[in-house]
């Protein structure tokens, strides 16, 4: 069955954005695009010579993937939570549409995914046709700190490596909350404020602290607890994402960069803003997390 949207689109309030929310719409898109997007996603694939056969989910995982530690976070994170099949289910910040298509096929269900970058939105779309899963995940753009959907729709959330670019935390999970169904599972992974603070940039989320938001692991279940969620669980995943930057950083060198890798989507820099993350996890300066909890 087609995929129905269940989406307000409240005009007054798109038009009443202020002049500073787009320009922060527009830094974000230029941050995550860094260039020609499009081109360098359709050179990739054409040089992988996918474009002219059946492609699966997993032939995009190198490109898709598009956070720390790639598939194997989203595998991880899928581990930690029960999705019932035909569910309906969110994905804040979905980026290329990776998880999502990957949490459609393992639980087979609906996902809805947003996220506040037009060209991943664009591109995602794209990839959920190339793999035939379009009637499964429908991804939109829009801002997850003002969720168009309906109260209590999604039997289940997740979000990956998001937070930390949000800087009105409460609003954030306020709205997750509010359109999660009563006893919905909500799974997400960041990287938390560590003990000595003061991270190392660039950084795979932010070329500077104008667009980083830390906070701690104690400050994020606090609020959580304030805002009504139960169960939460913290688990600890900084020694993971050392071994999975210093594999990304081995396959980084320039005769041995692969055709589809996060090179692709995050430009050149890439291996550069990696590096400073691995060493702020090292130095205690960060400290990744994943959270598992209940409406």
């Amino acid at each position: 069955a087609i995929l129905m949207a269940h989406v307000w689109w409240l005009e007054r309030d798109v038009l009443n954005l202020s002049l500073e929310k787009v320009r922060d719409f527009m830094s974000f898109e230029e941050f995550w695009t860094r260039g020609d997007i499009h081109e360098r996603v359709n050179t990739a694939l054409k040089d992988a010579k996918l474009l002219d056969k059946k492609i699966e989910i997993e032939d995009l995982f190198p490109l898709d993937q598009y956070h720390a530690r790639g598939i194997k976070a989203t595998i991880d994170l899928a581990d930690k939570v029960n999705f019932k099949r035909d569910s309906n289910i969110i994905d804040i910040g979905c980026g290329l549409g990776g998880p999502a298509r990957y949490f459609a096929k393992k639980f087979d269900c609906n996902v809805y995914g947003i996220d506040i970058t037009g060209a991943f939105i664009d591109i995602g779309n794209y990839f959920n046709k190339l793999t035939q899963v379009d009637h499964k995940v429908k991804l939109l753009k829009g801002d997850g700190e003002k969720l168009p959907y309906e109260t209590e729709f999604f039997d289940g959330g997740l979000s990956q490596h998001v937070t930390m670019n949000i800087d009105n935390r409460e609003q954030f999970f306020n709205e997750a909350f509010r359109v999660l169904k009563k006893g919905a599972i909500f799974g997400f992974s960041e990287h938390g404020l560590g003990t000595k603070g003061n991270p190392i940039f660039p950084l795979p989320w932010a070329d500077s602290e104008n667009m980083s938001f830390l906070k701690t692991p104690e400050f994020t279940t606090n609020l959580l607890k304030k805002i009504g969620f139960e169960n939460i669980k913290v688990i600890s995943t900084g020694e993971k994402y050392i071994s999975g930057y210093d594999t990304l950083l081995k396959q980084g060198k320039p005769d041995e960069k692969p055709t589809l890798g996060i090179h692709v989507i995050g430009g050149e820099t890439m291996l550069e803003r990696s590096k400073n993350s691995m060493q702020s996890i090292i130095e205690n300066r960060t400290y990744p997390f994943e959270i598992i909890c209940n409406k």
